[in-house]
């Protein structure tokens, strides 16, 4: 993989994208028995969690159309930095606008939900930078 091309950093990025979406939709998966919590948790905001990670997929889409033949890398390098920088600014909305009485009132068993809204907020952060890099290789 060379990274100074932008289709193979855009493939990189792609990944990053994806794993953020995995990351934002992991409680879905792996909550159970608290319904009503978890609903409110993605629905915290004016977002909300669930805009984090379809943004997120979305990027990923984006960034692994830069090497096709049928897209311009520039333009599609500069949409993934919008669409990215979108999801930072939305993730950090959901963040700073979940309430604590939603966060904390999971079962015990879900402790690890706590720190969720760091590694979303981590994600979002390192998907930005690497589409920042991504779209530096493209010009």
């Amino acid at each position: 993989m060379d990274l100074a091309d932008p289709a193979d950093a855009g493939k990189l990025t792609a990944a990053v994208a994806a794993l953020l979406a995995v990351v934002a939709f992991a409680p879905l998966v792996l909550v159970t028995g608290a319904g009503d919590t978890l609903g409110a948790y993605y629905a915290a905001g004016p977002f909300g969690l669930t805009a984090v990670g379809l943004l997120a997929i979305v990027a990923a889409v984006v960034f692994l159309s830069v090497g096709q033949p049928h897209t311009d890398a520039l333009t599609m390098s500069g949409v993934g930095v919008v669409v990215a920088l979108g999801t930072v600014l939305t993730a950090a909305a959901w963040l700073l606008t979940l309430d604590s009485t939603v966060l904390f009132g999971f079962p015990a068993e879900y402790a690890w939900i706590e720190n969720h809204r760091w590694a979303v907020l981590a994600g979002a952060i390192v998907l930005t930078a690497t589409s920042a890099v991504q779209a530096r290789t493209a010009l």
